[in-house]
């Protein structure tokens, strides 16, 4: 199954799935992109991506919600 099929069928299960992956693309990610990408994330996703970040990048997100 990819993950297309996985989304409309399995939400839970991909974001399992993907949440590791996007928590290594936030490291990499400049902060303006960062805070949109952020902005827009559905907010189960953004919990299980959270749980996947190290510290600079959960404290990235904090400054730039205070920002916000």
């Amino acid at each position: 199954m990819n993950d297309r099929e996985l989304y409309e069928t399995d939400r839970p299960a991909w974001i399992n799935q993907a949440a590791p992956r996007m928590a290594k693309i936030f490291t990499d990610t400049p902060d303006a992109t960062l805070a949109g990408m952020w902005s827009r994330m559905p907010r189960d996703y953004q919990t299980a991506v959270w749980q996947h970040l190290d510290e600079s990048s959960r404290a990235r997100i904090r400054a730039l919600r205070a920002a916000a």
